[in-house]
C-alpha cells in the first residue's frame, strides 16, 4: 500500500495519537508534520474569514481527514468532499463525512457547485504551473455561473530559511518557478513516492486566474506570505 499519507490520518483515526508523519523534500529537507492538525475541530483564521463568500452546495478537494468538511457541515452548509487517498476517505466515511475517492482532473463537466474549496494550499495539487492553470480550468467546469472557489497558498520566497532560499534559486536556475516542489510522505515504516506541488504567490494566482475565466474578489496577504483568495467566475 503506498497510501502514506492516509495511512498516517488513518493510524491517528485508529487512536495513534504520539506518531508524526514526516513532509521530505527532494533535497533532503524534512518536516515533521503533526498529523493532529487535520482532525482539528475549528478552522484556521485565515480559512474562517472565507466562511462569508461560501455559498451553495460546496466541494471540497482534498478534503484529508475531512477537517474542513466537519466543520462546514456543523455550520449548517451542504458540503461534500474528493480526496485522492482511499483511506483519507475512509477517516471522512467513519466519521459520518460524504466525501468520495476521485481524482480533480478527471471528473466530468457537471456545473453542480456553487463553492470550491481549495483550503490546506490545495491549490499546490496541480503541482506546477500548467497544472495549477489546468486545475483552475477545471473548476470552471465544476461550478455554476458565479460560481467562487476560495484557497490558501503562499509565497515561498518571504523566508528567511537559507535552506528553503537556496531550494528557491536552485529552481530559478532550472528556469522553474521559485515555488515548485517535489516531496514525499513519510510514516513510521512507509515511504511514499516524490510528487510534485506547488506554492503559489498572488501576483501569479491572478495571472493564471485571468486565463482561466476567474477573476480574484478578495485577496488577504499576511507578512509571512501566506494568503487567502477568493476567486469568482
Amino acid at each position: 500500500m503506498r497510501d502514506t499519507f492516509g495511512q498516517a490520518l488513518y493510524g491517528y483515526w485508529k487512536g495513534d495519537h504520539k506518531t508524526p508523519h514526516f513532509i521530505r523534500r527532494d533535497d533532503g529537507f524534512l518536516d515533521e508534520m503533526p498529523t493532529s492538525d487535520y482532525f482539528r475541530t475549528e478552522l484556521m483564521p485565515n480559512e474562517k474569514a472565507l466562511l462569508k463568500f461560501a455559498r451553495g452546495k460546496i466541494l471540497d478537494v482534498g478534503s484529508g481527514a475531512g477537517r474542513a468538511l466537519l466543520y462546514f457541515e456543523k455550520n449548517g452548509f451542504d458540503i461534500c468532499g474528493i480526496d485522492f487517498s482511499p483511506l483519507a476517505v475512509r477517516v471522512c466515511k467513519e466519521r459520518g463525512l460524504d466525501a468520495d475517492v476521485k481524482d480533480i482532473f478527471k471528473m466530468r463537466k457537471t456545473a453542480a457547485y456553487d463553492t470550491i474549496l481549495l483550503f490546506g494550499n490545495n491549490i499546490g495539487i496541480g503541482g506546477d504551473l500548467k497544472g495549477a492553470e489546468k486545475l483552475l480550468k477545471k473548476l470552471n467546469t465544476l461550478v455554476n455561473k458565479k460560481g467562487r472557489v476560495l484557497l490558501m497558498s503562499i509565497d515561498v520566497t518571504k523566508t528567511d530559511n537559507p535552506k528553503h532560499k537556496a531550494y528557491h534559486q536552485l529552481n530559478l536556475k532550472k528556469k522553474k518557478y521559485a515555488g515548485e516542489v517535489k516531496i514525499r510522505v513519510e510514516y513510521k515504516k512507509a515511504i511514499g513516492a516524490y510528487f510534485k506541488w506547488l506554492h503559489l504567490d498572488p501576483e501569479k494566482l491572478k495571472e493564471l486566474a485571468a486565463k482561466t475565466g476567474w477573476k480574484v474578489i478578495h485577496l488577504k496577504v499576511s507578512k509571512d506570505g501566506s494568503y487567502s483568495a477568493v476567486l469568482e467566475n
